[in-house]
């Protein structure tokens, strides 16, 4: 592989969804081992997901990458929200 090819980048924009609640969904949690139990309740998981999905977007700003951001509403809840491939 050539070095440019390996550098090539294959878009320049994205969309990301900002978390309006942040919490493992109920229903996919049993068989995923990426997700722990949480409270749902929680506001502090929240808080700790929008640090790092603002952190994130900054990143990829400050790699010329075009961020579209959509914020998420806190009602009705979506644990799956921050997973766009869900919304269209």
């Amino acid at each position: 592989m050539t070095r440019s090819a390996a550098h090539a980048q294959s878009t320049n924009s994205v969309l990301m969804i900002r978390p309006g609640r942040f919490y493992p969904n109920p229903e996919t949690a049993a068989d995923n081992a990426f997700q722990r139990n949480a409270d749902r309740g929680s506001n502090a998981l929240t808080i700790m997901a929008r640090k790092e999905f603002d952190a994130a977007v900054q990143t990829l700003r400050e790699a010329g990458i075009n961020v579209h951001v959509f914020e998420d509403t806190a009602e009705p809840e979506k644990p799956d929200a921050v997973f766009p491939n869900n919304w269209i």
